[in-house]
């Protein structure tokens, strides 16, 4: 699903590489704790992932794709089609219902669109169908986003990130303002989603109590070569 390879990427006015990867694979459909402390390339390892950031040197190949051999907005393309995000702050549009925020999902990508209305008659029902699976109570998809609790607001960014069954979804730093149960349940919950879709999650925290839960552990210090 993805593999890096001799990844270098150094931010404008710094000495030293903020990353040095020498090599990197996740396999379809893994679930894999990212985790490292403040300051040690997870956001900009994100970044280079998701096609956000341009590659500056080496490879980073998505479902086979080069994203290194992409432009701009085919990376924005890329990332419409086969990447969900949820985000540390969700991103929720706040004068949006939960229901408008998870088809936004649909709104930049035809392909998901066309995914999730062969799973139910049309976008809006499929969203319907997340946030009810995700645990959000049905009289609640009609309000104001802004008026939901943390909780609530996570789930919303989760559905609105598995809409249309992108291949990897990549959550940063999602259960940063929950408590421990929550935080466990969670989890489970976009676990049981993803295995329905065969979707590989990249989930990065720094909290390690979370890592159990999870295929595979990968220390970001450990295999950035630039910290050495």
């Amino acid at each position: 699903m993805i593999e890096i390879s001799d990844l270098i990427y150094t931010w404008q006015n710094h000495e030293r590489p903020t990353l040095q990867i020498k090599q990197l694979q996740i396999g379809d459909g893994e679930k894999v704790f990212l985790h490292g402390p403040s300051g040690s390339g997870k956001s900009t390892l994100l970044g280079l992932l998701a096609g956000i950031t341009p590659i500056q040197q080496g490879s980073i190949k998505v479902l086979e794709q080069s994203l290194e051999k992409l432009s701009s907005a085919k990376r924005d393309r890329f990332r419409a089609d086969h990447i969900g995000t949820i985000f540390q702050n969700f991103n929720l549009l706040p004068y949006l219902s939960p229901l408008e925020n998870v088809t936004l999902g649909c709104e930049f990508s035809p392909k998901r669109r066309q995914k999730a209305c062969a799973e139910r008659n049309n976008v809006t029902a499929q969203a319907h169908h997340l946030l009810n699976a995700l645990g959000l109570d049905g009289s609640l998809l009609s309000r104001s986003v802004s008026a939901l609790s943390i909780g609530q607001q996570q789930r919303v960014a989760a559905a609105r990130a598995f809409i249309g069954q992108p291949e990897v979804i990549i959550a940063d730093e999602p259960t940063s303002a929950l408590d421990a149960d929550t935080r466990e349940a969670f989890i489970t919950t976009l676990f049981e989603q993803a295995k329905k879709y065969q979707a590989t999650v990249i989930f990065v925290s720094h909290d390690k109590s979370l890592s159990h839960l999870f295929d595979r552990k990968i220390s970001l210090p450990s295999i950035n070569e630039a910290n050495l």
